[in-house]
């Protein structure tokens, strides 16, 4: 299958009216950047640890929770604690990428790898979640192979045009997404950056609860 018979089959939003998308949002395309930057500032010792752990954590979860079961996590394996993190709905999925991170520092998954690369401020990579799902109009839960070869294509594309690295396009059009289209729960659209000096600013963690 080519792009173009993907873009039909699809009924995939035409590049022109994802790129106007993109500079709609483009004061949030130092999404990564932001997250980058304070992830160093605060976890400077354990910066890859806690970008993979972030990563790992994140599927079916939104940021705010996916920042605290991070924190959490990261405790747990730099002081050998037991994890009894109830991760959601794709906690059993995230357990067994946590085994394994543990036992040889990798993990499966095409969407986590990439939101870790993205994370890394590392170009090229594009981290297709349900929100770019439902930017491209496509109603599944999980991505094809055909869905993140020209997502990837086209975010590529449209960075191209705008100069921007692949994960600010991204970004923006996830921004979209949470933004725009019907049916989204969590409208929040704040990175990392946010959340985290919103933590440690904090005596009172009940507001952390979701």
């Amino acid at each position: 299958m080519n792009l173009k018979q993907w873009s039909n089959k699809n009924n995939i939003p035409d590049t022109n009216f994802l790129l106007n998308k993109t500079l709609k949002y483009i004061n949030n395309k130092n999404w990564y950047d932001n997250s980058n930057e304070i992830i160093k500032q605060f976890y400077p010792k354990d910066y890859n640890l806690f970008i993979d752990i972030l990563a790992i954590t994140s599927p079916l979860t939104n940021v705010k929770l996916n920042l605290l079961n991070t924190i959490k996590t990261v405790d747990n394996i730099k002081y050998k604690r037991k994890n009894n993190i109830v991760y959601g709905l794709a906690n059993k999925q995230i357990k067994r990428n946590l085994t394994q991170y543990e036992e040889v520092k990798k993990f499966n998954g095409v969407k986590i790898n990439n939101f870790a690369k993205s994370l890394r401020l590392i170009d090229g990579h594009v981290c297709i979640d349900t929100w770019m799902l439902k930017a491209f109009n496509l109603k599944r839960h999980a991505p094809t192979k055909y869905d993140v070869r020209y997502i990837t294509e086209i975010i590529k594309s449209i960075s191209d045009k705008l100069d921007m690295k692949t994960y600010e396009v991204q970004a923006c059009l996830w921004v979209y997404a949470k933004t725009e289209i019907n049916g989204t729960r969590f409208k929040e659209s704040h990175d990392f950056s946010y959340y985290l000096k919103s933590y440690f600013e904090q005596t009172n963690l009940k507001m952390w609860v979701t």
